[in-house]
């Protein structure tokens, strides 16, 4: 693929990625109230609906508003550095995986903006033990990050 078809896949990529993360998001807060389990697959996998103010897993929730905007600083600028590294990797496997990363960052921002908190509503659990609720675009983060570290570290040539 030629450089303008990767840029164009990517771009495309990472809307549909956003889209997809708050159409999720937006389908979830319409149907359930929070707190609200909804068993999909009884032995490991509800639906509920958890406001997040914090970051990953609800860790670092802010108490006050400063901590709250820094929570959004951190991910702005996180997410420019992203942009940045976007043109800088030379791979089609990093680009994607970094617009994962990039798409999910700004699905979760958008929450932050329109609910103050991200809308988290996958709960995944084996015999009482639940993993953390999570959403569409914590997924894409979750993968392109650890896709992206295994590729560097066992994959990619110099």
């Amino acid at each position: 693929m030629k450089n303008k078809q990767i840029s164009a896949f990517c771009f495309l990529l990472f809307f549909f990625i956003i889209v997809f993360d708050q159409a999720t998001k937006w389908s979830v807060l319409a149907f359930l109230y929070p707190g609200q389990v909804v068993d999909v697959f009884p032995s490991f996998f509800n639906l509920v609906l958890v406001m997040n103010s914090g970051t990953s897993f609800g860790l670092l929730s802010p108490h006050t508003r400063a901590e709250f905007y820094l929570i959004i600083v951190a991910t702005i600028l996180c997410t420019l550095f992203l942009f940045y590294l976007f043109f800088k990797l030379r791979t089609v496997i990093e680009k994607v995986l970094c617009i994962f990363i990039t798409g999910g960052a700004i699905g979760n921002l958008i929450d932050r903006f329109c609910h103050g908190a991200v809308v988290d509503f996958i709960d995944l659990h084996y015999k009482g033990w639940h993993w953390p609720a999570f959403n569409v675009a914590d997924s894409f983060i979750s993968i392109g990050a650890i896709s992206l570290l295994v590729y560097n570290l066992f994959c990619a040539k110099e």
